[in-house]
């Protein structure tokens, strides 16, 4: 929300906790439970994250694998209309920095005053989200949002892309009983397939090709087409893969030195009878959807006349070959990698087991400074490997050993205590080590206790190490770009550009006039410093008051100002 051109928000603290101290209450992210990464240099803005990212398990023991966002924008002017307007994303694109290539299908609409009832599924699972988290849910404000948002976007009319004339929604995974699916599945066989999938299983395949009686098309990766038994249902000359040298088109991503390499998207393309279908989401085409119904998945089917939607075999050969190779069987899968794999499944098994289990942080307050803290897990038996855990806020170098579910992490700033921790699992084995194996490094949120209430507030006070950066932030609250800017941003050894005035502040800013212009004009807005100052008015850091003492004589005017125009 408050990045440039240069994007140097992205290396600016500051003005990251005010994006998101203004974004995190409009924002809810829904992700499976041991799948968010662990960065490795850490990031003390994980506390900020608390209650805006909330992990979920696949009820049948699948994947929680949907890949969604939903949106609403609401008019600036209260005259405007449409007052409100819906976009629905649907990816499958994890929020990851994956460059594979992948798909998405952007849906903008306007809700009406009636329901549509080929929205109920989609609703229907935004309000199933905060009922099925592990842990803490989200808060009332954020469960109100989303049933808000879950109205609109079940009211919502759909701009369908040129040429589709019906569209449906496919939720799979979260009713009470596991349910198979497959896009081919009811009105009859369909003539043509072309199935784009970077996992499949033979199981799967033979189920989707009972469902077609003309061609059977596949485009998947090499080393899973190379693990399917011989045939696998697939004709010659009927699977594909991506050239090894696929990259982006020139002028595509402008800006960008990085491309895109490997699939991960995922589409069905079918002809029945006079209609072309295309299923585009988050299942790929193996067992665990097409057999088992285990995962929870989300995906949209557009249809439209084949006058006017190209069929499965020119999507192929008119759209994709540029794209792709036939593909060549590679013999199988040799027996090293046979052999990584199952330790690698030997590693996902565990990570099931750690996110699974119930783990608590205890903190306790330091008799010298700071907070001790104590990570267990009663009663986590982990056969062959070493598994390390460290509060996500501070660098990786810092974990410990996890011995019979217990850990003392050490000690810690207030602002580096955090409900999500990051974990490390090592196999102990020396096969795993010659077959160059890696470790899985992963973070949880887990439950918090004894924490102190002001973390969010210790972040701010570690961030304003400086007058300069007080200053700086204080122009973010007043919305003032210029200040916020490259004119008092601080350098890469914690300096500040600008002149300073002996009272620490930058000499050329006019803070009082700024102050007296918002008060006139918009005095609301003065309400964000006011709560900001009443936060951190007896907060030190490195044993240096947090706000200035001669901002805090020109905020005791305007406080009193605030206080008599709102008397």
């Amino acid at each position: 929300m408050l990045g440039d051109h240069d994007n140097s928000a992205e290396e600016d603290p500051l003005r990251l906790v005010e994006g998101l101290r203004r974004a995190s209450r409009r924002l809810a992210v829904f992700c499976e439970r041991g799948r968010m990464e662990a960065p490795p240099a850490g990031n003390a803005l994980a506390v900020l994250a608390e209650g805006m990212v909330h992990e979920v398990c696949a009820p049948h023991g699948g994947a929680f694998h949907p890949k969604i966002w939903a949106l609403r924008y609401v008019a600036i002017d209260a005259a405007a209309e449409p007052a409100t307007v819906v976009r629905l994303l649907v990816l499958t694109r994890n929020l990851t920095w994956d460059r594979c290539w992948d798909v998405s299908l952007r849906l903008d609409g306007v809700p009406g005053k009636a329901k549509e009832a080929s929205n109920k599924p989609l609703a229907d699972f935004l309000r199933w989200l905060p009922l099925n988290t592990e842990g803490a849910s989200p808060d009332l404000e954020r469960q109100a949002m989303i049933v808000s948002l879950a109205k609109d976007i079940e009211r919502a009319d759909w701009e369908k892309p040129p040429g589709f004339t019906q569209l449906a929604f496919h939720v799979l995974g979260t009713a009470k009983r596991a349910v198979p699916w497959s896009p081919l599945e009811g009105g009859g066989k369909a003539q043509d397939v072309l199935i784009v999938s970077p996992f499949v299983r033979a199981g799967a395949l033979q189920t989707l090709r009972e469902h077609c009686n003309g061609d059977f098309m596949l485009v998947s990766r090499a080393d899973e087409l190379d693990r399917l038994p011989a045939g696998a249902c697939l004709a010659d000359d009927s699977a594909y893969v991506l050239k090894p040298d696929t990259l982006l088109s020139e002028g595509e991503e402008a800006g960008q030195a990085d491309t895109l390499q490997g699939l991960h998207a995922k589409v069905a393309v079918f002809q029945r009878g006079q209609r072309v279908h295309v299923a585009v989401g988050s299942a790929n085409y193996t067992n665990a959807v097409v057999q088992n119904g285990s995962n929870v998945e989300v995906v949209a089917e557009l249809s439209g006349p084949v006058s006017r939607i190209p069929a499965p075999r020119q999507w192929l050969d008119e759209h994709l070959q540029p794209l792709l190779d036939t593909y060549t069987p590679g013999g199988g899968e040799d027996a090293e990698g046979a052999e990584r794999r199952q330790l690698q499944d030997q590693l996902e098994a565990i990570r099931r087991q750690i996110a699974a289990a119930a783990w608590t942080l205890h903190c306790e307050t330091h008799p010298v400074s700071g907070w001790n803290l104590a990570l267990s897990c009663p009663g986590l038996p982990l056969d062959g490997a070493t598994l390390h855990a460290w509060p996500l806020a501070v660098v990786s170098e810092r974990a410990r050993a996890v011995q019979a579910g217990q850990v003392d992490l050490g000690t810690f700033a207030g602002h580096e205590v955090s409900s999500l921790v990051g974990f490390q699992v090592t196999p102990n084995s020396t096969r795993a080590e010659e077959l160059a194996v890696p470790p899985l490094r992963f973070a949880l949120e887990v439950s918090l206790e004894g924490a102190p209430d002001d973390r969010a507030d210790a972040l701010v006070a570690q961030l304003l190490g400086s007058r300069a950066a007080f200053l700086r932030y204080l122009a973010l609250l007043l919305d003032d770009p210029q200040a916020a800017g490259c004119g008092a941003r601080n350098r890469a050894d914690g300096s500040s550009g600008g002149s300073r005035d002996a009272s620490g502040l930058m000499a050329n800013y006019p803070l009082f006039e700024q102050l007296l212009r918002i008060y006139s004009r918009e005095p609301e807005r003065l309400e964000a410093i006011d709560r900001m100052v009443k936060r951190l008015k007896d907060k030190q850091f490195d044993g240096q008051p947090c706000l200035p003492d001669d901002f805090l004589a020109l905020w005791e005017v305007v406080g009193n100002a605030i206080g008599k125009e709102a008397a």
